[in-house]
């Protein structure tokens, strides 16, 4: 049973943690929608203005090549091999290198320019032998492209290279006369990126269709990566998972350029869940605070009512002279004016109860007389009755009635044998006084097969091992108990089982039990046995030695006992 403070607490917790839980979702939601639109338009304009600035930048490089490949000292200098040292050929090769130093310095780029003959002869300011090298390795490359233009990164020298084939742009534009290298710092394409970078998470990255140029701000994203994010250009946004990881991607096209960016989503959400832990960390402080508010609430409220609970158990135990002490002017105080009313009334109950068995022996009834007239019985718990109904006290009355059919059939006229739906009765009005008397501490169950209702036994063999099971097993639990009673039947038997979820037995004193079950000799034990065994020894007397009680306990989980009687139609009463 839970407490009033507990189930105030828990309300109260649950009456502001879940407004907020709820808002915090939907806030959550919300703001993710929001911050992954918001993104989606800025990163949309800046991939557009980032397309333009490299797209600018490409064909600045593309027009000084075409201007190196058509202007006429390059061409002079290509058509005419420098196998013979002569004036003209030493005139041409100044004018070829004025050429070349004019065309470096023009341009604002950071870059070299190579020109190479049909005999792989490189020329050029700065010439490196990594750079010769690399030259040398894509002379073929540029014969396959003819005069076309062919963008390649070169990671080696961490520069991005144009090349293309020079062909005699006088006579016959099929005809190669030499090759034209542009080597430029990759750092120039990679400063234009930087600019229009939303976010510092944001990658972009730079492909083209044959897959010789490759340019990325994120050195572990790879090729697969890149042409999967850039495979539907022109698409707004797209959510990509890669290598179980979700993305953003933006992609657009330019010509053969396949122009990417993208990022983590959860870089974009960020802030999003920041904002939603957040929201629950306040929720913790409220809840807290509301936990510390209703301490205190329920302390005030649940303090008078522990009292009067204090005082209602001693009234259960007998002790029926007490007052409680009236220092509210609220239900609570009214309460406990009725409580004190109650108890009054109790006492004066009792007292003439007393009276009445003071005149009763001064009537000269049978005052050594042991057994009680079952009449006079039934008569003065009747007037109890009717004493506390008229004085509206609903539970005193209600315990003497349960109490007045209990003896009832309990005295049955003197007869040893009742049916099972008595007994069961019997049992029932039992439990029900003491479910009054240990309010909230006792449930309990009963199961009965209505085919054996009218089958004949022995009486009182049921209320024994209910009160056992309610004094040692029940009562000594820190909750509330259950104790579940079943009569039905078993091959030829009638199987009645009472089972509680008390405390149990120990081993030990179970086989003490079980010892003392055996023994004829009636001798009184302190812990559970005398009641057993007086119900066992009773069957045994009647129905013989194979029937009995049979008892199963476990340590902390509870006692189940278990009795068997012969069953025949001949028990059946008439």
């Amino acid at each position: 049973m839970s407490s009033v403070r507990t189930q105030m607490m828990l309300f109260f917790s649950l009456l502001i943690i879940v407004p907020i839980i709820i808002s915090s979702i939907n806030v959550y939601f919300t703001l993710q929608n929001y911050l992954k639109n918001n993104y989606i338009v800025q990163q949309n304009q800046s991939i557009e203005n980032l397309l333009s600035q490299i797209t600018e930048w490409r064909g600045s490089y593309e027009d000084l090549s075409l201007q190196i490949f058509g202007d006429k000292r390059v061409q002079n200098f290509l058509l005419h091999p420098n196998t013979v040292q002569t004036g003209e050929q030493l005139e041409r090769s100044t004018d070829f290198r004025q050429a070349l130093q004019t065309y470096a310095t023009a341009g604002n780029g950071n870059f070299s320019i190579y020109v190479v003959r049909l005999n792989g002869k490189v020329y050029g300011a700065g010439l490196h032998a990594d750079h010769e090298q690399f030259i040398q390795s894509r002379i073929s490359m540029a014969e396959k492209y003819g005069g076309l233009p062919v963008w390649e990164n070169a990671d080696t020298l961490n520069s991005i290279v144009l090349y293309r084939q020079i062909n005699n742009n006088e006579f016959d534009l099929k005809l190669p006369v030499g090759y034209l290298f542009l080597v430029i710092d990759k750092s120039e394409a990679e400063k234009i990126i930087e600019r229009y970078s939303v976010n510092s998470n944001q990658q972009y990255g730079i492909f083209n269709q044959d897959h010789t140029l490759r340019i990325s701000t994120d050195l572990v994203a790879d090729n697969a990566f890149l042409h999967e994010a850039g495979k539907q250009p022109g698409v707004t946004s797209q959510e990509m998972i890669y290598q179980d990881m979700s993305y953003i991607t933006f992609a657009k096209r330019q010509s053969d350029w396949t122009f990417v960016s993208w990022i983590l989503k959860r870089e974009i959400l960020e802030p999003a869940r920041e904002l939603f832990l957040g929201i629950l960390f306040i929720a913790l402080l409220l809840l807290l605070f509301s936990v510390f508010m209703v301490m205190f609430l329920s302390h005030r409220i649940t303090k008078p009512l522990n009292l009067m609970r204090r005082k209602m158990k001693q009234i259960g135990e007998g002790l029926f002279i007490i007052k409680v002490p009236v220092i509210r002017n609220d239900e609570i105080g009214e309460l406990a004016n009725a409580m004190n009313r109650m108890s009054d009334e109790i006492v004066s109950l009792i007292q003439k109860n007393r009276e009445e068995e003071a005149k009763s022996r001064l009537l000269q009834l049978q005052t050594l007389e042991y057994q009680i007239n079952p009449h006079f019985l039934y008569n003065t718990l009747d007037s109890v009755n009717m004493l506390a109904r008229k004085h509206k006290d609903p539970i005193i009355a209600d315990i003497v009635t349960y109490l007045s059919r209990l003896f009832r059939i309990g005295l049955n006229q003197g007869r040893e044998m009742i049916t099972l739906a008595d007994e069961v009765r019997h049992v029932t009005y039992y439990l029900k006084i003491q479910e009054i008397r240990f309010a909230g501490q006792l449930y309990w169950e009963i199961q009965i097969d209505d085919s054996l209702e009218d089958i004949k036994i022995i009486k009182f063999i049921l209320q024994p091992l209910v009160e056992n099971s309610i004094n040692h097993g029940i009562r000594k639990r820190d909750e509330p108990g259950h104790i579940y009673i079943r009569v039905g039947k078993e091959e030829n038997c009638i199987l009645l089982e009472v089972k509680d979820d008390g405390v149990g037995i120990k081993s030990e004193q179970m086989e003490k039990i079980r010892q003392s079950l055996a023994i004829e000799q009636e001798h009184e034990e302190k812990d559970h046995g005398f009641g057993l065994r007086n119900v066992h020894q009773r069957i045994q007397l009647h129905y013989g030695p194979h029937y009995g009680l049979q008892l199963a306990s476990e340590e902390g989980q509870g006692t189940t006992i278990y009795i068997r009687l012969p069953y025949s139609n001949e028990q059946t009463s008439s």
